[in-house]
């Protein structure tokens, strides 16, 4: 208590009326998942109030830690023990009598009984009378909760290896992000890859003079708390050039392989690449895109149908089955906070998928709502498949689930996930996540 008292008065004095035998206050480090703490930028003035709030992600937690004994009602020798279940006063047996407890006593008797008591151990003495307390008497168990966590849903690891076009005349920049097509709603933040050639890299160096390692990551870890049949892994192009129709026709009619006119064609549009990469290589601009559904690496199947059947049962079978149902059913509800339990991955191994037809970008639909719309119009529409322009490519991607100790991870915020080697110059990035619903969990990093 003295170590408690000058490090927080304040909630020193709500614990005061506690005894020293009755509370354990215990410092446990907090643990971090980084290398480094997620703090703000070092020169950055905070408020006061914003500064405090900053330390607590910091600082080791402080648990109210149990007592060794437990704080029960136990068994009297001939009595049955009274537990939360019992509700039949009736039929418990009667405390037994305390002997001498109405036998007259003078006063100076009385007062001479009392000073001899005070002379003995009495405290000691006192507490020795009542019975050894039995574990499985217990009437209520409480158990220690744990620290708080940082929320991870269900992890995917995306690894691009490879995306090209039938011709090669600029540099080309993938965007992956999740969308959630029955939600209309963007669940994750954007990942950007870089796969160009050195060559086309060199079109940008002026712009891009130091290059981050986090830059060159090729693999992002999405992450899905909520679950459903409609989520889209959307993968973006993005280029530097004119109008987006005009970017995106010669893709559609120029092979390299056919050689002769269309070689002279191709380095035309190459060298014009050059020269606007030069002037405006810092810019991006839409292109074309494509989806892949997730709906096969995800199954919540199972724990609707348990949910049901509890449900169904609930209005049947005698007072103690369904009491029983219901709590299971309660249980399966809080379940769904829980994407561990809940929003189970399916039995999946590594999958290798590849795309060979990409979508052109109009110019006149560039937003997410935009988006979302044409992807449920074309998932349940065969002639608006036909109608769209498709731009001839090839893609080739890796979808499995993350482990939990992926080596050479950076977080949402760029920081060093443990395990992160030294000796590796290529890392993996974790991508923020948007939930299409409230997580109930506290908050234990700074972001």
């Amino acid at each position: 208590m003295t170590q408690l008292n000058a490090l927080d008065s304040e909630l020193a004095q709500e614990l005061g009326d506690f005894s020293e035998d009755d509370l354990d206050v215990v410092f446990t480090p907090k643990e971090c998942r980084t290398l480094q703490p997620s703090l703000p930028e070092e020169g950055a003035e905070l408020d006061p109030h914003v500064r405090d709030c900053v330390r607590t992600y910091i600082r080791d937690w402080l648990i109210q830690a149990a007592p060794n004994h437990l704080n029960v009602l136990s068994r009297v020798s001939g009595r049955t023990t009274l537990t939360s279940s019992d509700f039949d006063l009736r039929s418990l047996q009667p405390d037994p009598r305390l002997e001498n407890l109405l036998r007259h006593v003078s006063a100076e008797n009385f007062e001479r009984q009392n000073e001899e008591a005070r002379r003995t151990n009495r405290p000691t003495e006192l507490f020795a009378l009542y019975p050894n307390i039995d574990e499985e008497d217990a009437v209520e168990i409480r158990p220690v909760p744990e620290c708080p966590k940082e929320h991870l849903g269900n992890r995917i690891l995306v690894k691009l290896q490879a995306l090209k076009f039938d011709i090669e005349i600029e540099p080309l920049f993938a965007c992956i992000a999740l969308y959630d097509i029955k939600e209309r709603k963007k669940i994750s933040e954007n990942f950007h890859c870089d796969l160009n050639s050195e060559q086309f890299k060199g079109f940008l160096r002026s712009h891009t003079p130091c290059i981050d390692s986090s830059s060159q990551a090729r693999s992002a870890v999405f992450s899905v708390t909520y679950s459903s049949p409609d989520i889209y892994l959307v993968i973006e192009k993005v280029l530097q050039q004119g109008e987006i129709g005009d970017c995106a026709e010669p893709y559609m009619v120029l092979k390299e392989s056919e050689g002769g006119k269309n070689k002279e064609k191709i380095e035309k549009l190459k060298t014009q690449a050059e020269s606007f990469c030069q002037r405006l290589g810092r810019y991006r601009m839409p292109f074309a895109w494509a989806s892949i559904s997730l709906t096969s690496f995800f199954n919540s199947s199972t724990l609707e149908r348990e949910v049901l059947e509890a449900e169904n049962f609930n209005g049947k079978g005698s007072p103690g089955d369904r009491r029983t149902m219901t709590l299971q059913t309660r249980r399966l509800s809080e379940r769904s906070l829980n994407s561990e339990d809940v929003y189970a991955m399916s039995n999946f191994k590594t999958t290798t998928l590849t795309v060979n037809t990409f979508l052109k970008q109009e110019g006149d639909r560039l937003s997410d709502e935009d988006l979302f719309k044409f992807l449920a119009d074309y998932k349940r529409s065969s002639s608006l498949q036909r109608r769209v322009k498709s731009i001839p490519g090839f893609l080739k991607l890796e979808i499995s689930p993350a482990s939990e100790g992926l080596s050479c991870c950076l977080s949402p915020e760029l920081l060093q996930v443990k395990p992160f080697p030294e000796n590796r110059s290529r890392p993996q990035k974790e991508i923020l996540e948007f939930p299409i619903r409230e997580v109930y969990v506290p908050h234990t990093v700074y972001r």
